[in-house]
């Protein structure tokens, strides 16, 4: 082993190759989409043309692929912050450019119902990764302005309901998004409103990543856009059963809109 494939500490790269993902230098392309759940990598990866799987490890999963002849990798994130984070920093030093989120939310108002989409124009919350990568944590995370009206227009080029809007981040599933913790806990009792506070703060929907995604990439220099499924409506406690269409259409909205806004880096206008 030589001096440059020993890892450290500080570093704990070997060859080139990251210590969480499952690939190495020339397999990232510009253009990333992250899902959270590792299956769903192998979902979409079918929708894609010239696969090359890279496999997995823990939580994240990866692809790389054309949509519609656009290069796109499709990298799992995990559930949360710390993984999110971990897959940005080591999918930016691999080479991405571009990422979006594309996952689940559960909507905050009636008017936004499962099945249908939102796209984040920036992203609130509390999140400990957040704290840590932005110099104004309290303050809303922008996505990238682009990507954002791509992916409405993308979805409304495909006849998809959409809707632009604030997300709240939280790092927890159950107390922080206002769920019971034991069964024998009433649910009102146990809810501490968490979600009218996001409310009131303007958000529409809830979920664990997107700020994390919009501070961290602000960060580290990706451009970054969040595209949420709405799963659940926790105005009228719909919840979407059968959500394999949505994560298609997620890949679909997402695809067109990374191959049909700005040019990656390795592209050239005419």
């Amino acid at each position: 082993m030589n001096a440059e494939s020993q890892p450290t500490a500080l570093r704990p790269f070997v060859g080139g190759r990251p210590p969480h993902l499952p690939c190495g230098p020339g397999d990232i392309q510009a253009d990333v989409l992250l899902p959270g759940d590792p299956d769903r990598v192998r979902l979409l990866a079918g929708m894609l043309d010239d696969v090359t799987d890279f496999g997995r490890r823990r939580e994240f999963a990866i692809v790389s692929g054309r949509y519609k002849g656009h290069p796109l990798t499709i990298c799992s994130s995990g559930i949360g912050g710390p993984s999110t984070e971990i897959a940005l920093v080591e999918l930016a030093m691999l080479g991405a450019k571009r990422v979006i989120r594309i996952g689940g939310m559960s909507s905050l108002v009636d008017d936004i119902p499962t099945g249908s989409f939102v796209s984040a124009a920036d992203a609130i919350g509390a999140t400990g990764v957040t704290q840590l990568y932005s110099a104004t944590p309290s303050e809303a995370q922008p996505a990238d302005l682009e990507l954002c009206e791509s992916l409405c227009a993308a979805a409304r080029s495909r006849g998809l309901a959409i809707r632009k809007g604030t997300v709240a981040t939280t790092d927890s599933y159950y107390l922080g998004q206002d769920r019971p913790f034991r069964d024998d806990i009433d649910a009102a009792a146990s809810q501490p409103g968490q979600l009218e506070i996001f409310r009131k703060r303007g958000a529409v929907g809830v979920d664990m990543e997107c700020q994390v995604v919009l501070s961290v990439s602000g960060r580290i220099g990706l451009k970054a856009a969040c595209l949420l499924g709405v799963h659940g409506n926790r105005a009228t406690n719909d919840w979407l059963v059968d959500y394999e269409s949505t994560q298609r259409n997620l890949l679909h909205i997402a695809g067109a809109a990374l191959s049909q806004s700005c040019t990656t880096p390795n592209e050239t206008k005419e």
